[in-house]
């Protein structure tokens, strides 16, 4: 990489004059909170207007040190940029441009974990773990992202309610230790649950509603747990998390924990086939639904779906709406698209 090129890594030591924040600026602020990392061609799209103007206020944000970037370093070139708040200053103009009525507690928490972190650094410095952390975070973006346009594209008939980082941390939930027993006389298996139980962690990357307004008001609000998953967990730990899940809201503890009821699914998205296969045995899994039983609960798509290119673009990019269409399956393989009613099927 020439001099030119670590030019676009390195801040200068004196930033330029603040100038003028404008409109603009802010709403890029704004959408980077709300998505916490943001890689530049989604954010443009989300704050609207032209991509070369947001890409040139986004560098004299930066140079102002009212937001932080990172891009992934690459064998001939780097990815995209992608940004981040990592200075409470950029919280303090919204709440002065009264673009946010309170700064909130997790707000300040998320800003100062991400300053602590350096993620910029990380990205030069090619530390795996923090970047592990930081493409299982974009996952997270990508899907948000796609339903939000998706819900904009949508005239007002399908409205998102978005919530992830700190208020889904902390639940956990009592799940029986289980056991494997051979049945007598013969090869087979049947897994049991013991007396004695184990606490598990239930943190979903994302809670999210949709709203169909359009329909009868008992089918309007179907609200969605998400689970990015980058097909590096052990599938032992991915068993764990399913029975965690599912003990967690048969128990209906989702009900206090998040306010709400009943959800409907829990999402995961994984990079492709052969380990969404194996994520789907996984949730039929006796140790998660019990011998014998079958299981509507986790729901599973493929992120080469939405990358796949059409017109030069990420299919994701081109037609987020694709998120609504029949691209989630069930163990049993039948597809289901997320605006689906109760036992509605392909």
């Amino acid at each position: 990489m020439g001099q030119q090129g670590f030019k676009k890594f390195t801040r200068p030591d004196e930033p330029p004059s603040s100038g003028q924040i404008t409109d603009r600026d802010l709403d890029l602020i704004e959408v980077i909170l709300r998505y916490r990392f943001s890689p530049i061609s989604e954010l443009s799209r989300l704050a609207g207007g032209h991509f070369d103007v947001a890409q040139k206020r986004l560098r004299r944000l930066w140079q102002q040190r009212l937001v932080n970037r990172f891009a992934f370093p690459g064998f001939r070139t780097h990815s995209e940029f992608i940004y981040y708040l990592d200075n409470r200053a950029a919280l303090e103009l919204l709440l002065q441009r009264q673009r946010i009525p309170i700064i909130l507690p997790q707000m300040e928490e998320e800003i100062r974990l991400n300053r602590e972190a350096d993620y910029a650094g990380a990205a030069i410095a090619g530390q795996h773990m923090k970047l592990g952390f930081l493409q299982h975070s974009l996952l997270v973006s990508r899907m948000h992202f796609m339903l939000e346009m998706a819900c904009r594209n949508s005239q007002g008939q399908i409205t998102l309610g978005w919530r992830q980082g700190a208020e889904l941390r902390g639940h956990k939930v009592d799940v029986p230790e289980i056991r494997s027993r051979r049945v007598e006389g013969s090869n087979e298996y049947v897994w049991e649950e013991q007396a004695k139980t184990m606490r598990l962690p239930v943190e979903p990357d994302a809670l999210f509603t949709l709203r169909f307004s359009a329909r009868p008001p008992e089918q309007q609000v179907m609200h969605f747990a998400f689970e990015a998953d980058r097909g590096t967990m052990p599938m032992a730990d991915m068993l764990k998390k399913f029975r965690a899940y599912r003990s967690f809201i048969k128990q209906q503890k989702h009900r206090e924990a998040f306010g709400i009821h009943p959800i409907r699914a829990v999402l995961v998205e994984t990079p492709d086939e052969p380990r969404a296969r194996k994520l789907m045995e996984l949730a039929e899994h006796p140790a998660v639904i019990g011998f014998g039983k079958r299981s509507a609960l986790f729901w599973m798509t493929i992120s080469e779906l939405f990358t796949k290119p059409v017109d030069g673009l990420a299919t994701y990019m081109v037609h987020p709406e694709f998120i609504f269409e029949r691209v989630w399956a069930l163990p049993d393989f039948t597809l289901h698209a997320l605006g689906d009613v109760e036992n509605s099927t392909s």
